[in-house]
């Protein structure tokens, strides 16, 4: 492991460390023969010792596959896609804990919904499992002032409190005559985030409330996000949801990737939800432009930190960036950030720093090379563990640990 260097910025100490994608073996490097005679879309090299899982699901194809802290598959799903040629995937396969009960969850993009002709955008339910991967329950928005009940949700994230009171999140496409230039109109994609307790809606959140956030679109991704006059398409995806965290103190720590932007959101209350920014054209921290993230797809709450993927359109080199905050006064205290020069995802993509300076890499659409997961150990600079694409062109949307 290489630390390049080690400065004092605006008085708080941020450390920058580059890791190389070869750098560190494998530990007892090794095929998973168990996913080659299951014909799995996988192979693994090397081993951890967490004691957890490892959820891993797909864009492009309905698999779902759950590894232990070994590498060795302790559950998989698979289903072919449907004989008209439609690609669907299942999206965001989670484990949750509840009271001492463990379940499961992952987004069907059931192929029967409306996507707008978005590349990014896969409607359809939440599909909830027991923890014999039992199917209890499918998962749709119910009714409020911008839904019916039934509407589809989108795939990117989904958050259990309990198997009755859950935050979902879709895209909804409508016209709107709050674009600053645009009072005759303008159709958008909008992201919204609703509630849901025991049936009920008790909070909701619309990103067309809050019109100073068009005019922190970014392009870098997509050059059509901003394109609020609808001269190249009516479905400007000008905001872009990806993920959620919930912090200590119940508020939405959120990603918008179109925004390259990291929006903490007030889950107590109905109007000015908004409570912070980080990064992106509106950032309230002071970050230096090479501290920014482009195009972010995923972010955690780590301790004192915020760690976030960072895909980078920008620079066409992915990295993690992990920031410390002084949260009331609106202040950078540190942050550290790890390059891979080998790795650059477009989209999709995740993150995660576990105790002993572990991280856990989902490699998303990883356009150099079939990697699709890795475990690091930071502290030794060694890859424990390599998860690969047999077909590279099946992206990965998620790997991700759980306890």
């Amino acid at each position: 492991m290489n630390w390049i260097r080690k400065a004092l910025v605006a008085g708080t100490i941020a450390l920058t460390m580059t890791v190389q994608g070869g750098v560190g073996s494998c530990a007892t490097p090794a095929k998973d023969k168990q996913a080659e005679k299951n014909s799995l879309p996988i192979t693994v090299q090397g081993e951890t010792n967490l004691p957890g899982n490892f959820c891993l699901s797909f864009v492009r194809s309905k698999n779902l596959v759950l590894l232990d802290g070994k590498g060795k598959v302790v559950w998989s799903k698979h289903e072919e896609q449907p004989k008209d040629g439609s690609k669907t995937g299942w999206w965001d396969f989670k484990k949750h804990k509840v009271d001492g009960k463990t379940y499961y969850s992952y987004h069907d993009e059931t192929g029967k919904d409306d996507n707008y002709g978005m590349q990014g955008y896969a409607p359809g339910e939440r599909v909830i499992l027991d923890d014999k991967f039992k199917e209890i329950k499918r998962i749709r928005f119910e009714e409020s002032a911008v839904t019916k009940k039934g509407d589809p949700l989108d795939g990117h994230d989904f958050l259990m409190i309990t198997p009755d009171h859950y935050i979902l999140s879709g895209y909804l496409h409508d016209t709107v005559y709050n674009v600053p230039g645009y009072p005759e109109g303008s159709q958008v994609v909008y992201s919204y985030l609703q509630e849901v307790d025991h049936g009920k809606v008790v909070w909701d959140w619309k990103s067309i409330d809050y019109p100073e956030l068009y005019g922190l679109t970014v392009t870098d991704s997509k050059d059509t996000a901003a394109d609020f006059g609808n001269k190249k398409t009516n479905v400007p995806d000008y905001i872009h949801f990806n993920a959620m965290q919930l912090d200590k103190d119940g508020n939405l720590i959120c990603s918008f990737r179109h925004l390259s932007s990291i929006i903490c959101l007030d889950r107590h209350k109905r109007e000015n939800q908004i409570l912070w920014k980080l990064s992106g054209r509106g950032d309230e921290f002071g970050l230096a432009e090479d501290q920014k993230t482009s195009c972010q797809h995923y972010v955690t709450v780590d301790g004192n930190y915020l760690t976030a993927f960072d895909n980078n359109n920008r620079g066409k080199m992915t990295r993690i960036q992990s920031y410390s905050l002084d949260i009331p006064n609106r202040k950078l205290q540190a942050v550290r950030s790890f390059s891979f020069p080998d790795k650059y995802s477009f989209a999709c993509g995740s993150v995660q720093h576990l105790p002993n300076d572990l991280f856990v890499i989902g490699w998303g659409w990883q356009t150099k090379g079939n990697e699709c997961m890795s475990v690091y150990d930071m502290k030794q600079g060694k890859k424990l563990m390599s998860v690969s694409l047999v077909n590279p062109k099946n992206i990965t949307y998620r790997c991700v640990y759980f306890d």
